[in-house]
């Protein structure tokens, strides 16, 4: 300033005279800048001519200005959370990061810390005296990493209270804590150990078992606290109670079980180091079942499902320990249960313990019978123990998935026919329920949609198959399945039916066969002949006509002179000739009856003619086409 205006970029100009009556002043901005100067040119000037700077005859120089310091400023704390975390019995350097405090007009050697009340769970330091503990330092000093942090080996964390100043101000008071990390041991891995089934002997390693440590000393110690059960640890063929982390590095740390009949052990155990200990630790030992086990299986809720050797196989130990393996269930399905058939017999009973052979043999079933509202699938199991002899047993589960049945692989029937004929019993589909029903015993029962049904009860042969007995079903009627239950076996009341796939081997289906096929052509041919017996005994109820067939033995339906006790709608008009089987083959008829003397025959079209009206549009008019593997009986 000259004067009382401002030198500005717009007035810079100003003589001699203003300087040598008024002056010159500065004016500091008070920032913390201690130099600063200005540039200024000046040259002579006539009083008729302008101020303007002329671009000769001008001297131009520098003015130089120095500003004296002043302690305005307090100092000011820059660290957030004054923390320091240290590892229990070490040391650490307090560096900037830590603590640093400002002062924009001081120096950080006249930045002075006082310890107010000193850490109690170690000592500061300087670097170069760490035994010694220090009350004074400066802000210069942590920049300089020179103030260190002595842990005392106490687990607990502490604190140390401080106060900061510029020695202008008044002094800043802070706490700052010191929080100890403890010396700790960490398993790093914790895996049971596997011992093969017919196996003794089992390396234990790193991948079982290992650890590690924080502190100074990595050696760590492992000490067993109660003796094993079932077994001891060997190193290098000696029993041993403690190893080294390099005996499980280096696989020389083995379990050997001496106790065959245990399926598991536990190995509990306490860890040491210089510094620390972890205790109160289990290994567990198990024995791996010598089994292949089926991992995605999947079973339809309700639906019996036998067990194949592709859902558990025992093959292997079987040929290992010439024995069939036992497998005894230890912890059932809990939404099913497992039944095997009984014998060669279709009843069924819970399994408890069952072998290799029974599921060879498809007698083993697993029922699910879970409630999936709302859920697609539910996931279950069980558990067993797999025995075989002279090797310890081992544990093992089956797990499986429940998911709802599939309708297209449901047995089911059409609603106007439902039956199922089989060598021993009838059995009949309960449609309403979805599930077929076995109805044992002598009276057969045929369910149409014209409501006509004949039933006899008679005298059965050693197949239970019942004589003279010939269902006459409608036109209109589905054709009817017929299913052979396995091993020609009564079916118990109740008792679900599904077909079975055979798992016998070849060398006794062959002979089975064999010896099904001579009883079925025994039991057919006492049939027959039987029933030519009652033919010859029965007479007519009505005197025969010149043009009946010759009396032979027939699998059709025969009139009785007893009164049967079920009411019977004759198919023809006149009593006068015997029934006629609408499916049989007229050719068959003209050969199966020679005539030895000249009888009038009727032609089809006339046997058509002699049927009531209301039963001609329930009966076929034509033989039925023979399918695949089907013949004329």
């Amino acid at each position: 300033m000259v004067g009382e205006r401002n030198i500005t970029k717009g007035k810079p100009n100003f003589s001699q005279y203003i300087v040598n009556k008024f002056g010159i002043l500065y004016l500091h901005d008070d920032s913390e800048s201690l130099a600063d100067n200005f540039t200024f040119a000046v040259w002579p000037k006539q009083k008729s001519k302008s101020t303007t700077k002329p671009e000769a005859n001008f001297l131009e120089e520098m003015f130089n200005i120095t500003i004296s310091p002043v302690n305005d400023q307090a100092p000011e704390l820059k660290t957030k959370g004054l923390r320091l975390k240290v590892l229990q019995g070490n040391s650490l350097v307090v560096g900037p990061e830590n603590l640093r405090v400002e002062d924009l007009d001081s120096p950080p050697e006249e930045i002075k810390y006082m310890i107010i009340r000193n850490p109690n769970n170690g000592i500061l330091a300087m670097a170069h005296h760490p035994d010694i503990p220090v009350h004074h330092f400066t802000q210069a000093d942590i920049d300089n990493s020179q103030v260190w942090f002595i842990q005392d080996g106490s687990p607990s964390s502490g604190v140390f209270y401080f106060s900061v100043t510029d020695g202008q101000h008044r002094p800043l008071y802070k706490l700052f804590h010191l929080d100890v990390i403890p010396i700790s041991i960490t398993l790093v891995n914790l895996t049971d150990l596997l011992l093969p089934q017919g196996q003794t002997t089992v390396p234990i390693t790193n991948t079982h078992l290992s650890a590690m440590t924080n502190g100074k000393s990595p050696q760590i110690t492992y000490k067993m606290t109660s003796p094993l059960q079932h077994g001891h640890l060997l190193i290098e063929n000696q029993v041993v109670v403690s190893f080294e982390q390099e005996d499980l590095h280096s696989g020389r740390l083995c379990y050997h079980m001496t106790d065959l009949t245990a399926s598991e052990d536990q190995l509990y155990f306490s860890l040491f180091t210089p510094e620390s200990n972890l205790t109160g630790q289990m290994l567990n030992i198990r024995v791996q079942p010598l089994l292949r086990v089926r991992s995605n299986l999947t079973i339809a809720n309700r639906v019996v499902y036998p067990l194949r050797r592709k859902d558990l196989d025992a093959t292997e130990l079987a040929n290992r320990t010439n024995s069939d393996p036992k497998f005894e269930v230890t912890k059932p399905p809990v939404h099913g249960r497992l039944v095997r058939r009984v014998g060669r017999d279709t009843a069924m009973e819970n399994a408890t313990l069952f072998s290799q052979r029974d599921i060879d043999q498809g007698l083993l079933m697993l029922h699910a019978h879970a409630n999936l509202t709302d859920i697609n699938v539910l996931n279950d199991s069980f558990t067993f123990l797999l025995r075989a002899d002279h090797i310890q047993p081992a544990i093992g589960h089956l797990a499986f998935s429940i998911v709802p049945p599939d309708p297209l692989c449901l047995q089911t029937f059409t609603p106007d026919v439902s039956l199922l004929v089989t060598a021993h019993n009838l059995v009949t589909s309960d449609l309403s329920r979805g599930k077929p029903v076995v109805s044992p015993g002598l009276t057969a029962r045929t369910e149409t949609l014209g409501k006509l049904a004949q039933t006899r009860q008679q005298e059965t042969n050693p197949w239970g198959q019942h004589r003279g007995e010939e269902p006459t079903l409608d036109g209109k009627a589905s054709p009817t399945r017929v299913i052979w239950p396995p091993d020609t076996t009564n079916t118990s009341p109740g008792t679900p039916t599904q077909p079975r796939e055979s798992s016998y081997p070849l060398m006794v289906i062959v002979p089975l066969a064999v010896v099904v096929f001579l009883l079925i052509v025994t039991a057919v041919a006492l049939c027959v002949w039987l029933l030519g017996q009652k033919v010859e005994k029965t007479k007519p109820l009505i005197k025969p006509q010149t043009n009946l067939e010759p009396t032979t033995p027939s699998p059709r339906p025969e009139r009785s002179r007893t009164v049967p006790t079920v009411t019977v709608t004759p198919l023809l008009k006149s009593s006068s000739n015997p029934p006629v089987s609408l499916f049989r083959d007229p050719q068959s008829e003209q050969m199966a009856f020679p005539a030895t003397e000249p009888v009038e025959k009727c032609a089809p079209w006339e046997t058509w003619m002699n049927l009531d009206p209301d039963m001609v549009k329930l009966c076929r008019q034509t033989n039925p086409t023979l399918k695949h593997n089907q013949y004329w009986v």
